[in-house]
């Protein structure tokens, strides 16, 4: 009950144990186990870094697509296998996953070691509002799971605006983040059109909407041998509108706020595709569902 109870996945207690899971050196030290390196190297992954992140200000950074286990955003940012903290200097990040995998007895332990957090709103407010650090999260979730097939890019943020209300509350700025070749790793069975695929589809949405994570069907266990670029755009929004860095913390957001804000970031997640489609994404087409 100790273990369960501690409050370390949404920070909300201040218990030597809970202190101990959000120690970054703790952290550092998980991230560069020889695992990751050799996930690395499984994956050919790469990280592309199109600009400097500030240190001093607090990033979203938001990975698409999701697949089926984020491969890429586990290899390249949240672990230091391709070399993260070099890259990005001084940027104290932490992944944040469903709250399912913290009932889960050890693997709640391990993910806790490498700075994983619960992507409760409250928690992902009360990081983003800590001095220094940064969170990555995966808005499309479980419904993009489902549309993980190789040959596509479809990404679920059309209505999906709630990481840009967290953003506007905690003052941070959200950087789009792309995995070229995630999608690439697993087939999986057909769930598009009508007849046996759309009644597949709407039983995976039925158990998603009770469970909060999706059961993508794959054709094989291990993932494919496939290589990921993961490429990380420029800022949006946050300090990086303000002269001098300022914060600017919105603590009650207008639905308009919202809306500029997300067509911003819908813009600049386009931008990049578009700019790197042709180097690593082998003629996939872009698609916002």
């Amino acid at each position: 009950m100790l273990f369960v109870l501690d409050g370390s996945p949404d920070w909300s207690s201040s218990h030597p144990l809970a202190r101990f899971y959000r120690n970054p050196k703790v952290h550092d030290f998980f991230r560069s186990l020889p695992l990751w390196s050799w996930s690395r190297l499984y994956f050919n992954a790469e990280l592309v870094k199109t600009t400097d992140l500030d240190p001093s200000v607090n990033h979203l950074m938001c990975y698409h697509p999701h697949g089926i286990i984020s491969m890429g955003l586990q290899t390249s940012l949240g672990m230091d296998a391709c070399s993260f903290k070099s890259a990005f200097p001084g940027i104290n990040r932490h992944v944040a996953t469903l709250v399912a995998s913290f009932k889960i007895p050890l693997f709640r332990e391990w993910i806790l070691l490498h700075g994983f957090v619960s992507c409760s709103s409250p928690t992902m407010k009360k990081v983003l509002s800590t001095p220094k650090a940064s969170l990555v999260l995966v808005p499309g979730g479980a419904n993009e799971a489902l549309y993980s097939h190789p040959g596509t890019f479809k990404v679920h943020i059309k209505r999906r605006k709630g990481f840009c209300r967290v953003a506007l509350q905690a003052g941070a700025a959200l950087v789009p983040v792309v995995g070229f070749g995630e999608n690439e790793l697993y087939h999986t069975l057909d769930n598009g059109g009508g007849g046996m695929g759309g009644g597949l589809y709407k039983a995976q949405v039925w158990a998603m909407k009770r469970m909060s994570f999706s059961f993508p069907i794959m054709t094989h266990l291990l993932p494919r041998r496939e290589k990921i670029v993961v490429v990380v755009g420029e800022p949006i929004g946050g300090p990086y509108d303000q002269k001098g860095r300022e914060r600017k913390i919105i603590e009650n957001p207008t639905q308009e706020e919202i809306d500029q804000l997300h067509k911003r970031y819908v813009e600049g997640l386009e931008k990049l595709w578009n700019d790197h489609k042709d180097e690593y994404g082998k003629g996939i087409k872009f698609e916002n569902a």
